[in-house]
């Protein structure tokens, strides 16, 4: 432990347990955006249509509904640290079966152990990192997804890479296995400073009434932003490269690195977005990220050049960063303190619409049409937008874990 203490304002402190946080954050977000880099590479070793590839978002959605539940009493009855080492072993033993021989229910059977440490784990980090870092919570927590976002910038180039020259898509996620292993066993070094005790245990940032309580019903509209938010990224990082086989006439191996454009575009938005959730209010950070996203959008679903479609999907990249981060932001204060459940539901909310969202594009796009059904992205951000502006939150001024 680096001696730091939490810090009361906005500006986060950036400890050895605050970099663990955001290294394992990155960690899932490794096998996240190589889930979605791998899709159309698995569809064609498997030989399925799109719609029979959807089911992995389908069940990796289920996982996450199931897991968001059941994670604030696994908290409430182990501590978050607890948590947090199960799910790291389990997102482990996932990948390794991810990338096993034998077919579409192998894949899925490792997509849904996956998916149950990997929610887990974030869930529970989510909740640790706004506890910890108090008034700085939307900051460390943009900061975090940062981090994961360059991650994500890398691990499509990867595979794209490891395709190309006959290495095989599965090597880099096996690296993954040892690098969430490691960060475990680092983890485990500040188990014993008080700070890190008291924000690992089952407790919110301010005093909470006995159980049960009810959520404000600020806080349901503001689950509902993330859900539609989160059902726009996955839509995104699952569907992306087939954007650009079909639109440009990229090869699959191109396709799948090309993603690294959304990627990119997320990295160097969320550090900008940490800036700005320092003192812009989280409404107004949402807004305007959706209406950048949207710009992005348009040139790329309108464009055949792949010049032009990787610069529009970087915009979009650049609009959703910090969708995820400032959307459970928001949650969470909206959620009268309950951190941890609104922490749960964000991933309950973000796991369902995710799954279903680009499933419906994958069953729509073998009857309609691929382009034609990628225009869920700006329908699913026009009604985000609309509720955001329709239900604000309380206060004007930037809101706090």
């Amino acid at each position: 432990m680096s001696g730091a203490s939490p810090s009361p304002g906005r500006r986060p402190v950036l400890d050895r347990i605050t970099w663990i946080s955001y290294v394992q954050i990155s960690l899932f977000a490794f096998f996240l955006y190589g889930f979605g880099a791998t899709q159309a590479l698995l569809r064609d070793e498997q030989g399925t249509s799109r719609t029979v590839a959807s089911l992995h978002a389908i069940v990796f959605a289920l996982a996450n509904v199931v897991t968001g539940l059941l994670v604030p009493r696994l908290i409430a009855r182990w501590g978050r640290g607890r948590v947090i080492r199960y799910s790291v072993l389990t997102m482990a033993a996932g990948v390794a079966v991810y990338t096993a021989p034998g077919g579409l229910p192998v894949s899925l059977l490792g997509t849904a152990i996956v998916a149950c440490g990997g929610v887990s784990m974030i869930v529970t980090i989510n909740a640790f990192v706004l506890d910890y870092q108090g008034g700085a919570g939307p900051a460390s927590l943009t900061q975090a997804n940062a981090l994961a976002a360059l991650f994500g910038f890398v691990v499509p180039l990867v595979i794209g890479v490891t395709t190309a020259v006959a290495l095989g898509w599965r090597t880099g996620l096996w690296a993954l296995i040892v690098a969430l292993l490691v960060s475990e066993l680092v983890r485990r070094q500040d188990e014993g400073d008080p700070q890190v005790q008291q924000a690992e245990a089952p407790t919110v940032a301010v005093p909470v009434r006995a159980e049960p309580v009810q959520l404000p019903r600020r806080f349901w509209w503001s689950l509902s932003v993330v859900a539609l938010l989160l059902a726009t990224e996955f839509t995104l990082t699952l569907w992306s490269a087939d954007l650009l086989r079909e639109r440009a006439g990229l090869g699959a191996a191109a396709a799948a690195a090309s993603l690294a454009a959304v990627t990119g575009g997320m990295f160097i938005g969320r550090l900008f977005g940490s800036r700005l959730a320092q003192t812009w209010s989280i409404d107004r950070l949402l807004i305007t990220s959706i209406l950048l996203a949207l710009g992005g959008f348009s040139v790329a679903w309108l464009s055949t050049a792949p010049a032009a479609i990787l610069a529009g999907l970087f915009v979009v990249g650049l609009g959703i960063a910090v969708h995820w981060p400032i959307g459970v932001s928001r949650a969470v204060a909206s959620s009268g303190g309950l951190i941890d459940r609104a922490s749960g539901l964000s991933s309950v909310a973000a796991g369902a619409a995710s799954g279903i969202a680009p499933f419906i594009l994958g069953a729509m796009s073998d009857t309609i049409g691929f382009h034609r059904a990628f225009l869920i992205v700006p329908l699913l951000l026009i009604t985000a937008l609309a509720v955001i502006i329709a239900k604000p939150v309380r206060s004007s001024e930037p809101i706090t874990g």
